[in-house]
């Protein structure tokens, strides 16, 4: 089964697009160069934060990218969003269509 990270971010200037945009060519290429990556996405929620999600092969390959995601952030996004929480964790389920 999956293990998941998930963050939740504060926009702080600019739009949640714009932060995506670079979320995806960034964020997106240094999680898939790390062992156990197996998917990413972010999303908008109504309240105005973003949610990232990722899963991973390990819960240690998931702690491992919290580290990774406040580093990249850091250096690409600190003038956009600010970190509110993070979460790892395992899932019981996931199903898809």
């Amino acid at each position: 089964m999956s293990h998941v990270r998930i963050g939740v971010y504060a926009l702080t200037s600019g739009t949640a697009k714009e932060a995506g945009d670079r979320a995806q060519e960034g964020m997106l290429s240094a999680f898939r160069d790390q062992p156990g990556f197996k998917a990413y996405g972010l999303a908008e929620t109504q309240e105005g934060k973003l949610i990232s999600v990722s899963l991973w092969d390990s819960g240690e390959q998931a702690r491992q990218a919290n580290e990774l995601a406040a580093s990249w952030v850091s250096e690409n996004l600190a003038d956009r969003i600010r970190l509110e929480s993070t979460q790892v964790g395992d899932f019981m389920f996931f199903e898809s269509a």
